[in-house]
C-alpha cells in the first residue's frame, strides 16, 4: 500500500528542501500534491485524497491550527505533521491537542522527518488494516444474520413456531395484521425437468436472487428465503393486495429484464407469522395449478379456477365414446367425447400432475386395443417403442395442454386411419346395402334380406351394419321410412294409412306411434301444425 502525503508551505524553498530531504518513494510515500497556502491545501484534500499532510503551522489562507481543527470537525482520518518554527511552538502544541501526529522544527533534520514520517506510515496502515478488519467482520456478521434468517425461516415454512420468535427478537420482521407467503419459480424448472446446464441454472438463480433482493429492499418489507430450489417471500402488511402487488411487480420485471417465464404462487392470508407455514403451503398449491392453467402466471391461493359445473361423468363414457365416433366417422362426435374427457381427466387430477397422465395414458392404450380389435393397430404412434415410449413423452410435456394435444393427435389419427379402413370392401358393401335401402324402402326389408344381398351371416351382418352406422338395422331402417314419410307427408294430400304404405307400413295405427316416436306429434297433428305455420 503506497501512502499519498501532501505538501504544504508558503516559502517554495522549503517545499522543495522536503521533497529531497528523504527518499519518498523507496519509503512508500507518494506525493500527491503541493500546497502554498491554506486556501491551496484544503482544496487539495478534496481533490487528492492524502493519508497524510506535512504542513506549515502558520500559512496565508488559513493556518495549519485551522485546517487541523476542520479535519477533526469532519471527522477525517488524515494524518497531519506540523513544521513550526520555535517561537510557534504554542501553536504547535494545540495542534496536536486537535489531533496532529507531531512537529517539526525548523530546519528540518533528515533523521528527524524520516522518523515522523515512519511513525505515520505505521499507523495509518494500522489503522488501514483495522478498517478492513473492521469490515470484514461486519460482512460476516451481515452474512451470519442473513443466513440465519433464511435458517429460521425454512424451519418456520416446516411448522416451527419457535422460529417466528427468534425472527421477531432479531427486529428481523416486525409484526402486522397480516402475514403471507409468496412462491417464486422458474417455468423451465417445473416439476424438476430442466433443460438447463448447471452453469446457467446458476446464472438465473443468482439474477433472480438480486431482482427479488432490490425489490424488496426498495418496498421495505418482506423476507426472501430459499427452499426446495423455489424462492420464497415472507411478507407482513396491512392491506389486503399487497402481495399482489409485490408480485405483479416481480413477474414484470423478471420477464423485462432477464426474458425469463416464471409463476408465482401467493399463499392465503394468515393474521400471526407464527401461522406463515399455513400461507406457504397454499402458495405451492396455487403454484401447482399452472400446469393445468398454464406458465408465466400468478396464481392466488383459493383463486384457482374452478372445475365445471354440474356432477362431472364417469371417465368410461367419453372413453367409449370416442371409439364409438371414430368406427361411426362422426367428427363433431369426436371433438365432443375428446373435449369432455379432457375436462374430466382435469376435474379427476386434482391438480395432480401424475394422475393427469396416468389417465390420458390409459385412454390411449384402451384405444389402441379396441382398434386393435376392429383391425386398425395405432400403435405405431408411439414410433415403435412401446408403452414407456408413451409414458415418457406424456410426462415430458411442460403443461397439460400439450398432454391434451397429444392425445387429440392420437385419436385424430385412429379416425384417419378408419376411414382409410372404410374405403376397402367394407365400405362398398356398406354402400351398397344402404343403395337398396333407400329404394326399396317401401317394401318388406329385413335384416336377414339385406345380409343376403352382400353374402353375410346375418348376426355378423347385424354388427357390421351397427359397427359401420353407430346405429342398428331397424333404427337405421325406420329412419329412412320416416324420412321419406314426412316428405309425403307435408308435400302430398294423401291420407294417413296411404302414407303409411307408401312407406312400408301396412299397419296405419303402428306407423302414427313410430312416426311420433320419430317427432314427437301424430302425423295428422304434425300437418295441421306444418300448415297454421
Amino acid at each position: 500500500m503506497q501512502i499519498r502525503v501532501l505538501l504544504a508551505d508558503d516559502e517554495p524553498v522549503i517545499l522543495r528542501g522536503l521533497k529531497k530531504l528523504i527518499p519518498w518513494e523507496e519509503m512508500g510515500f507518494a506525493i500527491v500534491g503541493e500546497a502554498n497556502d491554506g486556501n491551496e491545501l484544503r482544496q487539495l484534500i478534496r481533490e487528492a485524497r492524502p493519508d497524510l499532510i506535512i504542513s506549515d503551522i502558520n500559512m496565508p489562507g488559513g493556518s495549519g491550527i485551522d485546517i487541523v481543527r476542520e479535519l477533526y470537525e469532519q471527522a477525517r482520518q488524515i494524518k497531519v505533521v506540523f513544521i513550526s518554527a520555535y517561537q510557534e511552538f504554542a501553536f504547535a502544541r494545540q495542534a496536536i491537542q486537535y489531533g496532529a501526529l507531531d512537529y517539526l522544527v525548523k530546519p528540518v533534520s533528515k533523521k528527524h522527518l524520516e522518523d515522523v514520517v515512519s511513525k505515520a506510515a505505521s499507523l495509518i496502515r494500522e489503522e488501514s488494516e483495522g478498517e478492513r478488519a473492521k469490515e470484514m467482520l461486519d460482512h460476516y456478521e451481515r452474512k451470519n444474520r442473513t443466513v440465519t434468517i433464511e435458517e429460521l425461516l425454512d424451519s418456520l415454512m416446516d411448522g416451527d413456531k419457535r422460529a417466528a420468535g427468534e425472527l421477531i427478537r432479531m427486529g428481523a420482521i416486525a409484526l402486522s395484521r397480516y402475514t403471507g407467503v409468496c412462491v417464486l419459480e422458474p417455468d423451465e424448472e417445473m416439476g424438476g425437468d430442466s433443460r438447463w446446464e448447471e452453469r446457467e441454472r446458476k446464472l438465473v438463480q443468482f439474477a433472480l436472487n438480486n431482482i427479488i433482493k432490490e425489490t424488496l429492499e426498495s418496498r421495505g418489507n418482506g423476507l426472501m428465503f430459499h427452499k426446495d430450489g423455489r424462492f420464497g417471500i415472507l411478507i407482513p402488511y396491512e392491506q389486503p393486495g399487497e402481495p399482489l402487488k409485490l408480485a405483479e411487480d416481480l413477474h414484470s420485471k423478471v420477464n423485462a429484464f432477464l426474458k425469463l417465464k416464471v409463476s408465482l404462487g401467493i399463499g392465503v392470508p394468515v393474521s400471526g407469522i407464527e401461522a406463515a407455514d399455513e400461507s406457504y403451503r397454499s402458495a405451492l398449491e396455487a403454484l401447482k395449478t399452472r400446469y393445468f392453467t398454464g406458465v408465466n402466471r400468478i396464481v392466488e391461493a383459493g383463486k384457482e379456477d374452478a372445475p365445471p359445473a354440474g356432477e362431472m361423468r364417469s371417465i368410461s363414457e367419453p372413453q367409449a365414446g370416442i371409439f364409438k365416433a371414430v368406427t361411426s366417422q362422426n367428427e363433431e362426435m369426436l371433438t365432443e367425447m375428446t373435449d369432455l374427457l379432457l375436462a374430466i381427466v382435469k376435474h379427476l387430477a386434482g391438480g395432480s400432475k401424475q394422475l393427469a397422465i396416468t389417465n390420458v395414458y390409459n385412454t390411449i392404450l384402451l384405444l389402441e386395443q379396441e382398434m386393435a380389435s376392429i383391425g386398425v393397430p395405432i400403435g405405431s404412434f408411439q414410433g415403435g417403442h412401446g408403452q414407456n415410449s408413451l409414458l415418457e413423452s406424456l410426462s415430458g410435456h411442460a403443461t397439460f395442454a400439450g398432454v391434451a394435444e397429444e392425445l387429440s393427435a392420437v385419436v385424430r389419427q385412429a379416425f384417419e386411419r378408419f376411414a382409410r379402413k372404410l374405403s376397402n370392401k367394407e365400405v362398398a358393401q356398406l354402400r351398397q346395402v344402404k343403395a337398396h335401402m333407400a329404394e326399396h324402402y317401401a317394401e318388406n326389408i329385413t335384416l336377414e334380406s339385406m345380409a343376403a344381398i352382400i353374402y353375410m351371416n346375418p348376426y355378423y351382418f347385424s354388427s357390421f351394419f351397427k359397427k359401420h352406422t353407430g346405429k342398428n338395422f331397424k333404427q337405421y331402417l325406420t329412419e329412412e321410412r320416416m324420412k321419406h314419410a314426412l316428405r309425403l307427408l307435408l308435400d302430398t294430400d294423401l291420407m294417413i294409412y296411404e302414407i303409411a304404405e307408401c312407406v312400408g307400413y301396412n299397419n296405419a295405427r303402428h306407423f302414427s306411434d313410430m312416426f311420433k316416436k320419430m317427432y314427437g306429434k301424430l302425423p295428422q297433428e304434425y300437418r295441421q301444425s306444418a300448415s297454421v305455420e
